[in-house]
């Protein structure tokens, strides 16, 4: 029980890094696509650290969980609704300058890595735990890390190389 306090704890402190870095990072960005992708990432990772405190409160006997806690666990917005929240903030902010490509390329490589050590640490909990309520949290937030992921890396693709991005993702077809 021991280790899962700690690995909890690490758990809140990587939510709340991750969300002061995407809080931050959006605000001090004016590319439209990374400040709404940034956006969207943080209001997710207040999501995590919401549902991280109650369960550590839950372990630690603070406070007590209902029975249905986990109802909804499984239902963390798809990659599609993400992506869709995404672009309703970007509509907000694409009268912005944009900055150096370098940089952009920059935060998300740092996004990426906070989001991947997330899914490291919230897939090593759910192998090694042996209680149901806490596989089925570190699984889902795992889940959703992962997809995370994915949306930095799509992004930065679509910024990088949108030509690949669109052939990619809209099943372009190239006639010659």
């Amino acid at each position: 029980m021991n280790n899962l306090v700690t690995d909890t704890k690490l758990s809140i402190e990587l939510e709340k890094k991750g969300y002061d870095f995407y809080v931050y990072t959006a605000a001090n960005t004016t590319n439209p696509l990374a400040a709404a992708t940034l956006n969207s990432l943080a209001d997710r990772e207040l999501e995590h650290l919401v549902r991280i405190k109650e369960f550590y409160l839950d372990i630690t006997g603070a406070k007590k969980l209902q029975a249905d806690w986990l109802k909804g666990i499984d239902l963390f917005p798809s990659k599609k609704e993400l992506l869709t929240q995404i672009i309703n903030k970007l509509r907000d902010s694409l009268d912005k300058k944009f900055e150096t490509q370098e940089d952009i390329n920059d935060l998300y490589i740092i996004a990426e890595g906070l989001e991947r050590d997330s899914y490291n640490l919230y897939t090593k909990i759910a192998s090694e735990s042996s209680d149901e309520t806490t596989k089925k949290l570190y699984s889902a937030l795992a889940k959703e890390e992962q997809e995370h992921f994915d949306i930095l890396d799509e992004s930065m693709q679509y910024l990088n190389r949108p030509g690949d991005w669109f052939k990619e993702q809209e099943r372009w077809i190239v006639e010659g």
